[in-house]
């Protein structure tokens, strides 16, 4: 009992003090089932929801490359530039020394260094939640279309539409929760050497959600009734990655600095039993640290990678009275796949894991083609 009330004064301190130590936004809550689900669940799914998204678009970023080039370099940047990233994580720019190795053909032959492509990318990823006073499980889906263009050998331009679907079984309150929109969302890519790379990745999408809980009506003897709910919301994010590469012999190693910001801001509604519910709004700023090595030869390799995600203001729940959460602010991604590169058909296979946070599991899976023009 001490050692939750000194926990419980710290987080008041902090929170005080956030300016000078990490900030985070605390939701307190009396009872997490006579709560609806998304109260709850919204702390878990901005990130996770939006991850797959700009991973995906980040693995096309450099899917094809100077096809103007001697046809040596053509494949070779073709190659090594399409690699990528898993459905919640990030090796974005992998590649790209052997690619702008072959500087003779820039800007020479057919369109001279300037080319296009399409891609669909497909990811999911399950995420659950195994404490009993906010537990949850359920996945997220994700359809990615898309078109870019490469423009004097150092500028990627692109544009994708997206499909997202979520269902979730909020145990917690023994009911569920079912969100469906749609999302746009424009990217940029500056290839500053044969080295160094910087990406810029925005988004906006619409959403609407349905979801149920259960209530008590009577203990004795025990009645309970369903609470149906819906309502809209709007998600924005931006996301910026810098990133070096290394060739040694058969082996490609990529280190990505990056950072992901983003807002959902959502409507109030009214539950079916009269409770009213406020709109909120809620942000997320969050850096990650990547490191990835592949390794193959011919025109496929097999990769694995780590990323360290650190939240710095991190959505936190907190009850009343009794067990808190662990409400964890940090984790690490792991990744492993496998991708093919045949010369006008690129194909892209990623499994994830989230490690690091307690009482919460993510697990993904991601595939992507993609087609030169």
């Amino acid at each position: 009992m001490l050692q939750k009330t000194l926990s419980r004064i710290l987080g008041c301190v902090l929170l005080s003090y956030g300016s000078t130590v990490l900030a985070f936004t605390l939701i307190e809550i009396p009872q997490s089932q006579t709560s609806p689900g998304n109260t709850i669940t919204d702390s878990f799914t901005l990130e996770t929801q939006i991850q797959p998204i700009a991973a995906s678009i980040r693995a096309q970023i450099f899917g094809h490359r100077r096809p103007g080039s001697s046809q040596k370099g053509t494949q070779v940047g073709r190659m090594m530039l399409a690699n990528n990233a898993p459905a919640s994580s990030s090796s974005d720019v992998n590649y790209l020394a052997a690619a702008t190795s072959d500087s003779s053909g820039a800007g020479s032959g057919i369109g001279g260094g300037n080319s296009d492509s399409v891609w669909i990318s497909a990811a999911t990823n399950s995420l659950e939640n195994d404490f009993s006073r906010t537990a949850f499980y359920g996945a997220t889906n994700n359809l990615l279309v898309g078109f870019d263009l490469t423009r004097s050998d150092k500028y990627i331009l692109g544009l994708s539409v997206g499909h997202e679907a979520s269902n979730f079984t909020t145990t917690f309150n023994s009911g569920n929760e079912k969100t469906r929109g749609y999302n746009v969302n424009p990217y940029f890519a500056w290839l500053m050497s044969d080295k160094w790379s910087l990406d810029l990745i925005l988004g906006y999408g619409d959403f609407d959600t349905r979801q149920t809980r259960t209530i008590a009506v009577t203990a004795l003897p025990a009645v309970t009734a369903a609470v149906d709910s819906e309502f809209s919301s709007k998600r924005s994010f931006a996301s910026t990655n810098l990133t070096n590469i290394s060739t040694l012999g058969n082996w490609k190693l990529t280190g990505s600095l990056g950072y992901l910001g983003s807002t959902r801001e959502q409507d109030a509604y009214m539950e079916s039993n009269g409770n009213a519910v406020a709109s909120t709004k809620q942000t997320s700023n969050q850096w990650n640290l990547l490191g990835e090595a592949a390794h193959g030869r011919g025109n496929s390799e097999a990769f694995f990678g780590a990323m360290y995600e650190s939240n710095q203001d991190p959505q936190k729940i907190t009850f009343t009275t009794g067990e808190q959460p662990a409400n964890d602010p940090n984790s690490v991604v792991l990744t492993a796949g496998w991708r093919h590169f045949g010369r006008d058909l690129k194909a892209n296979f990623v499994f994830f894991s989230r490690v690091g946070q307690d009482q919460v599991k993510q697990n993904g899976f991601s595939m992507m083609l993609r087609v030169d023009l």
